[in-house]
């Protein structure tokens, strides 16, 4: 599995597309089917205390993409935080267990992990 990470509209999208994949190929939530799990820190936001849930089958995705949500100010309503928290978490152990983990910055990507 690779882990592609970044800033809203940093160009994960478009990175994971070069990749070979289109828009078929992306799910925006856990009951839909396909290889590339997309924005998953909008999954974790409607449930953010089962997060951790989501991990054995975002395991068995191609791609996971998720936007950064633990850099900036942190959020002063208490279930943002949650978001924010349990987002990262569940990223820790999808890097953990990745075969890559890119990240992208301005488009620009980085691998942090292969």
């Amino acid at each position: 599995m690779i882990l592609v990470i970044g800033g809203h509209a940093s160009g994960k999208r478009a990175y994971v597309e070069q990749l070979g994949y289109g828009p078929a190929d992306f799910c925006c939530g856990p009951e839909e089917q396909g290889p590339v799990a997309y924005g998953i820190q909008d999954w974790v936001a409607k449930d953010p205390a089962g997060a951790m849930d989501l991990l054995p089958s975002l395991l068995e995705k191609q791609v996971v993409v998720c936007d950064e949500v633990g850099c900036g100010v942190v959020p002063v309503d208490p279930a943002a935080r949650l978001m924010r928290e349990q987002t990262g978490r569940l990223c820790q152990q999808l890097a953990k267990q990745a075969k890559k983990v890119v990240r992208l910055y301005c488009g620009i990507p980085t691998v942090i992990k292969e």
